[in-house]
């Protein structure tokens, strides 16, 4: 049974950590992070301004020990690509905000280098995971799932999943109150923490960058400029992150200037833009890379 969920589960198209083993995907630009980046950054948008060939990586409630491993195994099957664009913002470091997601690796954990981030943020899955069919079994709301609709895509040979360039974009929703209840919860605002782990996967995400040839670049998409208020220390928060960048010699790019931020209607979360506003800061920060990409060249 567990040769069957392996195999299942390796054979799932729509599965992005089994996608990228099979797949000779060999992009020149990578995008990493979590929901923001997979439901908001569009890879044609960005090629139409780069000219070069991108594929989104990101994926959704993912913190960065989940990010470092999507990038390794993703490197382990493809070349390295030129730019690496990773979502940071003060969230971002937060431990109430994403997490590792140990269900997407259970398939993997034989790995040394995946085993051993696994059991640092999952200690009580690495207690039970060496039992048989266990290290699928303990998640199995997810790698059920996962494992049949991989035999299914096997049976009908399948090779390209739902969203081939990795981009998932927002649902068509309207804006449902996120803000009014962070502010029920929080009425005296929220103070951002930095988790000591979430600082270390950053950092290791940048070196292994370096490792490879990678030309990283952090980013932060517009926030609804309503909910700053209630974020007490974001802009202490935003010092950190700059500081950081400075030291990895990495550039920062923040739109918290965009007019579109100032409507509560153009997003369906306070870090989530809908559709087509996604689609106009997308070509906002498609011409910035360019910029970038230009100046890189020209050293």
């Amino acid at each position: 049974m567990e040769k069957c969920w392996d195999f299942g589960i390796g054979e799932n198209r729509n599965h992005k950590i089994s996608f990228i083993q099979k797949q000779k995907i060999n992009a020149e630009f990578l995008v990493l992070g979590p929901c923001e980046p997979l439901w908001m950054i569009s890879p044609k948008i960005l090629a139409k301004n780069t000219g070069l060939k991108i594929y989104n990586l990101a994926s959704s409630h993912s913190d960065f020990s989940e990010n470092y491993l999507s990038l390794y195994i993703y490197l382990k099957n493809n070349a390295a690509p030129k730019y690496l664009l990773l979502y940071v913002t003060p969230e971002s470091f937060d431990s109430n905000y994403n997490t590792f997601n140990t269900f997407r690796f259970t398939s993997l954990v034989h790995d040394t280098v995946i085993n051993k981030v696994v059991k640092e943020n999952d200690p009580d899955y690495n207690q039970v995971c060496k039992i048989p069919f266990m290290r699928h079994a303990y998640y199995n709301r997810y790698t059920n799932f996962m494992a049949l609709q991989g035999i299914k895509h096997w049976y009908t040979d399948r090779s390209i999943p739902y969203f081939e360039d990795g981009y998932e974009p927002p649902s068509e929703i309207l804006w449902d109150n996120h803000l009014d209840w962070f502010k029920e919860y929080f009425p005296k605002g929220y103070q951002f923490n930095i988790e000591p782990k979430r600082v270390k996967y950053l950092n290791k995400i940048v070196e292994l960058c370096k490792e490879k040839n990678i030309t990283p670049i952090f980013y932060e998409s517009p926030v609804l400029k309503e909910s700053i208020k209630y974020q007490g220390n974001r802009e202490e928060i935003m010092v950190t992150i700059r500081t950081m960048a400075k030291q990895h010699q990495v550039e920062y790019l923040v739109f918290d200037g965009m007019k579109i931020a100032e409507e509560k209607s153009n997003f369906i979360s306070v870090l989530v833009l809908n559709k087509s506003n996604s689609e106009v800061f997308c070509d906002t920060l498609g011409k910035k890379l360019n910029e970038i990409i230009i100046n890189t060249n020209k050293k």
